[in-house]
């Protein structure tokens, strides 16, 4: 009896570990299912779970040392301790999230003019009252998160690499900048856990889908992605976050992912249309959301469509890295665009002519520039998740 007690409080104990664990990581069968409730109410009650069950090992191992059993019976029955032992180690400083994706130790920028730069990199960013800054994708893809100023305010600029979604928040909530570590993922997407709350966050949507704070969403900034050299071209003044070199082995992990060439299972890309880890640019406009088929659209390099009434143009250009959606109503003309080269359109109804960062160089709306609407670039999968109803382009066009 004593030895069942301790071989059953171990095993129980340790399967508590392995469960905290397999909900909210990337595991067969984890990711799939409604399953964020079961993780979150294991990390809550987590020791009032495995307490009982430690107890109960203890119990039956002082039992059989009060019983007198032999030195060999007494020797054995400390290695079922081992197990729950190394889970926990596992569980808490191998396997847990915060634990494998640091945040960096040191933040700084240098101006995008700088010659150093590599030109080609994507990066990712957005400009706040008149400020622009923009991050190495690769850099903010390793540690999910970075938080810096942008403008005067506080941003949490973040990535997730397994559902190739950028996106970039406010972290102020109820009047404090608040501060959120990687807990997990659900449905193959980043969760941040609040400090103040222990409210989880999903990284695509910004909402709180469980804890004290569910239902909440943080304020989202306006989030561009563009080769360095073309962001350079939209935004010349600008800064670029400079790698943190005490994590070169880490970022070098990411090698090739903001290309789309990285050889990986889980954060690899097909290159056929529709797949699960094929590219999308996902738009939505009031509560209608559409995805457009990354090939198709670089094919065609300019679209015209309209997403809920508003008349838009969606563009990838010739870099096949950076992509752009407009409004394409200014001053009440719509403009369709027609490709003539190097990147630029042009309207053969206003008569007006466009260069590749929406900005009219010639004809009766020189100078003006097209409002820009936020996109993104995601993987099918996710994409199609988080927007269940979602339009799409490039099926049977």
């Amino acid at each position: 009896m004593a030895i069942l007690s301790t071989i059953m409080g171990c095993v129980f104990a340790s399967i508590i570990m392995i469960l905290s664990v397999y909900f909210i990581m990337p595991f067969p069968g984890s990711q799939h299912a409604e399953t964020i409730d079961i993780g979150y109410t294991l990390h809550v009650w987590y020791w009032y779970l495995i307490i009982p069950f430690l107890m109960l090992a203890v119990f039956g191992y002082v039992k059989l040392y009060l019983d007198h059993a032999s030195w060999i019976k007494k020797t054995l029955l400390i290695l079922p301790f081992l197990l729950p032992g190394a889970l926990y180690y596992l569980t808490s400083n191998v396997m847990s999230a915060d634990s494998m994706f640091l945040q960096p130790r040191s933040i700084s920028h240098i101006p995008v003019s700088n010659s150093s730069l590599d030109q080609s990199m994507i990066v990712i960013g957005t400009e706040i009252n008149g400020e622009a800054k923009a991050y190495p994708m690769n850099i903010v893809g390793y540690h999910h998160q970075i938080r810096d100023s942008i403008g005067g305010v506080p941003v949490m600029i973040t990535y997730c690499t397994v559902c190739r979604t950028g996106r970039i928040w406010d972290p102020i909530i109820d009047g404090t900048n608040e501060a959120f570590r990687l807990v997990g993922m659900d449905h193959f997407n980043a969760m941040f856990e609040d400090k103040t709350t222990g409210s989880w966050w999903r990284q695509a949507t910004g909402e709180a889908v469980t804890g004290p704070r569910k239902g909440m969403t943080l304020k989202e900034y306006p989030i561009y992605q563009k080769s360095l050299k073309e962001w350079k071209r939209r935004f010349p003044k600008s800064v670029v976050m400079l790698p943190d070199m005490s994590f070169s082995k880490d970022y070098a992990g990411l090698s090739g992912y903001d290309k789309g060439i990285i050889q990986s299972k889980l954060v690899g890309t097909s290159q056929d249309s529709w797949k699960e880890k094929s590219w999308v640019i996902g738009i939505r406009i009031g509560k209608v959301t559409k995805a457009y088929d990354w090939n198709f659209t670089k094919n065609k390099r300019f679209i015209a469509d309209n997403v809920n009434g508003t008349p838009i143009i969606v563009n990838i250009l010739s870099d096949n890295a950076t992509f752009n959606v407009w409004n394409r109503t200014i001053d009440s003309i719509i403009i369709n665009p027609r490709s003539i080269g190097n990147d630029q359109f042009y309207d053969d109804g206003s008569q007006t002519l466009w260069d590749k960062t929406g900005r009219c160089i010639d004809g009766i709306l020189l100078g003006k520039r097209l409002e820009a609407i936020p996109a993104y670039q995601e993987f099918w999968h996710s994409w199609r998740t988080f927007n269940p109803n979602t339009l799409t382009y490039g099926k049977g066009q």
